[in-house]
């Protein structure tokens, strides 16, 4: 078995992609900046893959979804945004 190992730098504009979130995903963005631990969770409970998810879909929804933030969905997520 062989392995890869890939660097990626990104530049994101925080302001833009908090700017294109709904308000569910702010307000999880919020908590999850309270929360620390590997076993942390969201206020609602849900796990860091659920809101990893979340984030995805919403982010798909989007009519321009920029460049960097596909890659790293791509990297963190390991699907590709469509």
């Amino acid at each position: 078995m062989s392995s890869v190992t890939m660097t990626v730098d990104a530049e994101i504009d925080l302001d833009d992609l908090i700017g294109n979130l709904g308000s569910a995903s702010k307000d999880y963005l919020a908590g999850l900046l309270k929360v620390e631990g590997e076993a942390a969770r969201a206020p609602d409970g849900r796990t860091f893959e659920q809101i990893i998810e979340a984030a995805f879909n919403e982010l798909r929804a989007m009519s321009t979804v920029p460049p960097a933030l596909a890659d790293l969905f791509w990297m963190v997520h390991g699907r590709a945004m469509s």
